[in-house]
């Protein structure tokens, strides 16, 4: 893909499906949603920006409609610092955009009242948001990679 911005718009839609599918065994092993999920930002934060409760059936749309945004402005946002680190390991590289969406999450959660109070998350939904920071990171990398592939300059090709 030529366009690297269109490439990183898809690179994070990937990390997002991907996360998706993570989403389904943290509930599963967690016995419940945690605070953090999409559907209770949704919920806290646009309750409070309509002025009414809403529903869960609409918080769970709403929350499609949050991570169908998200996910790709990070793609995006990564796409424009990721020149350092695109000759790093996939993993690191990756978890390093999964560790700066960890941060601004864990700044950006209690600055909008988005969820409960950090310290009130079990230890097991605190891994499990680095785990799927992580996933998301690594896979976003990984697709960025796949669909941008660095350009050998001429004077390399031609020193052989």
């Amino acid at each position: 893909m030529r366009d690297p911005y269109a490439a990183a718009y898809v690179a994070g839609a990937v990390g997002t499906g991907a996360l998706g599918l993570l989403v389904t065994v943290r509930n599963a092993s967690l016995g419940h949603p945690p605070p953090y999920a999409a559907r209770h930002i949704a919920r806290h934060v646009l309750s409070r920006l309509f002025g009414r409760w809403m529903s869960r059936r609409e918080a769970s749309q709403w929350a499609f409609a949050l991570r169908a945004g998200y996910g790709p402005l990070l793609g995006m946002g990564w796409g424009l610092v990721r020149r350092r680190t695109s000759k790093w390991s996939l993993v690191s590289s990756g978890v390093l955009l999964g560790l700066g969406v960890l941060a601004f999450e864990r700044a950006a959660f209690p600055l909008f009242k988005a969820t409960a109070m950090a310290n009130s998350w079990s230890r097991a939904e605190h891994a499990w948001l680095f785990a799927q920071t992580a996933l998301f990171g690594i896979v976003t990398e990984a697709t960025m990679r796949w669909l941008v592939k660095e350009e050998t300059p001429a004077s390399e090709q031609t020193a052989g």
